[in-house]
C-alpha cells in the first residue's frame, strides 16, 4: 500500500491562494518525522520552518530549571519556525517529534522572501503566530501562575500603595 504525500495535507499550505502556494511548492521538501526526533534543541539557529502533514511536533520550555513544560503542539494545522520572523534566529524553546510521520520543510530564507514581498503568507502567518501565543500563554499558565501569585501585590496591601 503507497501513500502519497502532498504539502496540501498542512492546512496552513493549503489555506494559501494557488499562485503563492505554487511560488512556495517547488521549495518544499518532504521529510520523516521520526518519534523522540529533536528538530530543534533550545538555543538552536533556525534556518528552516517545517509544515507537519502526519506528524505532530511539541514545543518543550524549561522554567525556573523544572522539568521541560510543553507549551505548544503543533500538526497539520501549523507551522514550526515562525518566530524567526520576528528577528529570532535563535529558538527560544526545545521541538521534539512527539507523534512520528512526514511533514515538510524549506529554507527559513525562502519563508522570510515570501512574507516580506506583503502576499497573502504574512497575513495567514500573522493569523497563525496569534493563535499559537493564545495556545502558549493557555499552556502555561498553570506553570507560571504560583510565580505570578508571589510576585504580585495584593490590592490594598503596603506594598501595593507604595
Amino acid at each position: 500500500m503507497s501513500y502519497l504525500h502532498t504539502p496540501k495535507q498542512n492546512l496552513f499550505l493549503a489555506a494559501l491562494p494557488e499562485k503563492d502556494y505554487e511560488r512556495l511548492q517547488s521549495c518544499l521538501e518532504l521529510v520523516s518525522l521520526p518519534q523522540g526526533w529533536a528538530v530543534y534543541e533550545n538555543g538552536g539557529e533556525l534556518d528552516l520552518v517545517y509544515f507537519p502533514t502526519t506528524g505532530i511536533i511539541s514545543l518543550l520550555k524549561i522554567i525556573d530549571n523544572e522539568d521541560p513544560v510543553k507549551i505548544a503542539v503543533i500538526g497539520n494545522e501549523g507551522v514550526f519556525g515562525i518566530s524567526m520572523l520576528m528577528g529570532r534566529k535563535i529558538t527560544p524553546t526545545r521541538a521534539v517529534v512527539q507523534r512520528g510521520g512526514f511533514g515538510y520543510r524549506l529554507k527559513a530564507t525562502n519563508l522570510r522572501r515570501e512574507f516580506e514581498l506583503g502576499s497573502p503568507l504574512r497575513y495567514l502567518l500573522q493569523q497563525y503566530t496569534q493563535s499559537l501565543m493564545a495556545g502558549i500563554t493557555k499552556a502555561t499558565m498553570p506553570a507560571i501562575r504560583p510565580a505570578l501569585r508571589s510576585s504580585i501585590p495584593l490590592a490594598g496591601s503596603p506594598a501595593s500603595l507604595a
